[in-house]
């Protein structure tokens, strides 16, 4: 007779997948693919191909992102792109093997690799493929990864799971690893994913723009009102409801009101669960995790120092770092330093937003603080953290380098981005009319060629007296 292991294994080797064709689609709608899935794909067919060490990944993300969805497609193009036999794939996750066996992942795959295999992992002699979801219920799966790795080149695995995962694994993983985060999806793969398949072929002339102050030779503007022609049934403020309510795949088959409590949902489990099972982490700093993450919701975006939060929150400031320490390995929230020397970076405070603006308005909604402005007062604080964002994640999907920091000077602009070594580009955020004295005095500080005016007020990209009007609609494409 089976036990209660053996038999979870047999039914996600050859009962469970035969039910991902569901899990893929809603209202037989097949969800579309979004850019990490292609990434993993190129690993994927060099592991097939030839022998390589790129075999260990991580994809850590803040829960409901989509990274279920896209080891469940991983599986799909492998079983029916490369037909890879069923037997040579394991899919499984750390809270169902808690929960059926109370077994481990290597339990799991020690299980897995005896009944299909009749082998072990130092004798596996063909290649295999481990997908291993909410990996965090395991807390040695960091040290599992890197056994089956130093012991076997023909075992590809990935390790999926809660932003947990970041707060885990040993240095001895992390110099073995790829760690590829799955962040809230930006503006252009929002509307990739609602709205069916379109080629972004202007993201490349934004990032040009941005970064050598040339701008397009065709007009994008044209180009993006083709792109929604293209779609159908396309909401005219999508952009402006993307602000609010978008970065998460679950929001297309929901409400705003279902959206707003599956977040704080979200973000409640982010702080009692990933957090509080920390070692050295109790009830009062997973209290103030909460309260810190409200504080930043309802203030304008700027500098604020970690003694003023430990004021505020009757707290101290050691307290205050690790809970930001911590909070950013979650990937809630990410800071940003200011423009100057190394030795004065560190004695000045940090600006800190949230991972999409989206956070910032549903915490802000759930307080009621979202009615109390004015409506352009209000979105020019959602549209500066959307800026924000958007030049955070493109320095994490972008091989080259590229930073972004704040204007710590008087009559400061809102963020300086830098491409290398090379001078900085003052950028102005705007939602409402904004007139172009901030960025001709950075201009000045920082010797730049040109600056940039993001704003809501154009639909053409205009450059008069070296400054560059960038309308947000064509940003968002970036």
């Amino acid at each position: 007779m089976n036990s209660p292991l053996e038999t979870h294994i047999q039914n996600q080797v050859l009962i469970r997948p035969t039910k991902f064709s569901d899990d893929l689609k809603h209202n037989n709608k097949t969800f579309q693919h979004r850019a990490d899935y292609y990434e993993m794909i190129k690993y994927i067919n060099t592991f097939l191909d030839e022998d390589t060490n790129n075999r260990y990944f991580l994809l850590p993300g803040i829960r409901g992102v989509g990274k279920t969805t896209i080891l469940i497609q991983l599986y799909e193009y492998l079983t029916k792109e490369k037909q890879v036999s069923p037997t040579d794939i394991l899919y499984i996750t750390g809270d169902n093997l808690k929960r059926m066996s109370n077994s481990s992942i290597m339990d799991g795959i020690n299980s897995y690799l005896d009944i299909f295999h009749n082998a072990t992992v130092e004798s596996i002699d063909k290649k295999i493929f481990l997908l291993i979801d909410e990996a965090q219920h395991d807390k040695d799966w960091s040290i599992v990864g890197k056994i089956l790795y130093d012991t076997s080149k023909n075992i590809f695995m990935i390790f999926s799971g809660s932003s947990a995962l970041e707060l885990e694994y040993n240095a001895d993983s992390a110099r073995r690893m790829l760690k590829m985060p799955v962040c809230p999806l930006t503006y252009s793969q929002h509307l990739k994913l609602k709205y069916d398949y379109f080629k972004n072929t202007i993201s490349k002339e934004i990032i040009d723009l941005i970064f050598t102050g040339k701008l397009p030779e065709r007009n994008l503007d044209i180009e993006i009102l083709n792109i929604y022609s293209s779609f159908k049934n396309y909401n005219p403020k999508e952009l402006e409801c993307f602000m609010q309510y978008g970065g998460f795949p679950s929001s297309f088959n929901q409400n705003t009101n279902e959206t707003i409590k599956t977040v704080i949902d979200m973000i409640n489990k982010v702080i009692t669960t990933d957090i509080d099972n920390l070692k050295g982490i109790n009830g009062q700093t997973t209290y103030l995790a909460s309260q810190l993450l409200y504080f930043f919701a309802l203030q304008n975006p700027g500098e604020i120092s970690k003694g003023s939060m430990a004021n505020h929150l009757d707290s101290n400031k050691m307290t205050i770092n690790k809970i930001l320490e911590l909070l950013e390995k979650t990937q809630l929230i990410f800071h940003i330093e200011p423009f100057t020397s190394s030795a004065k970076r560190t004695t000045k405070p940090f600006k800190y937003y949230f991972a999409t603006s989206s956070l910032k308005h549903i915490l802000s909604t759930n307080l009621g603080n979202a009615n109390l402005e004015a409506k352009e007062a209000y979105m020019g604080k959602l549209f500066e953290n959307y800026v924000a964002s958007s030049f955070f994640n493109l320095k994490n999907r972008s091989e080259t380098m590229y930073n972004t920091y704040y204007d710590a000077n008087k009559k400061n602009v809102d963020f300086l981005v830098q491409k290398g070594l090379e001078t900085p580009v003052p950028i102005e955020v705007s939602w409402g009319k904004k007139n172009k004295s901030q960025v001709k005095t950075a201009m000045k500080k920082y010797k730049a060629p040109y600056s940039v005016i993001i704003s809501n007020t154009t639909r053409k990209i205009v450059k008069e007296d070296n400054v560059i009007y960038l309308p947000i609609e064509i940003f968002s494409f970036m």
